[in-house]
């Protein structure tokens, strides 16, 4: 058996694999670049009544740094923020759920229709 019909072992596929990737031409980079920079301020947040009449929720901001962040939280009726949830996402029923995207404007999270 020669070297080039033996069995490859983990780190030469994986070696292989990164050689053959995609290489961002200079277009794409700047592509990528202006998209994560429109991203900046803005936030999209999911939520979902369950059964429970809990609401499950998950966040995702870019701050005007740059930093993104991710959270996940279950909110019970005796929470402070649940009736806020329940009028933005306009949950009525278990298994309702709703997106609202946010904006970052003179300090303040707004919501908005979309993020363009």
């Amino acid at each position: 058996m020669t070297e080039d019909e033996r069995p490859k072992g983990f780190l030469k596929r994986y070696i292989e694999k990164v050689e053959a990737g995609p290489q961002n031409s200079a277009e794409e980079i700047a592509q990528f670049k202006e998209e994560r920079e429109a991203l900046r301020g803005t936030s999209r947040e999911w939520a979902e009544l369950q059964a429970d009449h809990s609401i499950v929720k998950d966040s995702v901001q870019y701050l005007e740094d740059g930093t993104r962040g991710h959270a996940s939280s279950t909110v019970t009726p005796e929470d402070g923020s649940y009736a806020e949830l329940v009028q933005i996402h306009g949950l009525l029923k278990p298994g309702d759920a709703s997106t609202v995207f946010k904006r970052f404007i003179d300090g303040a999270w707004v919501i908005v229709d979309n993020l363009e």
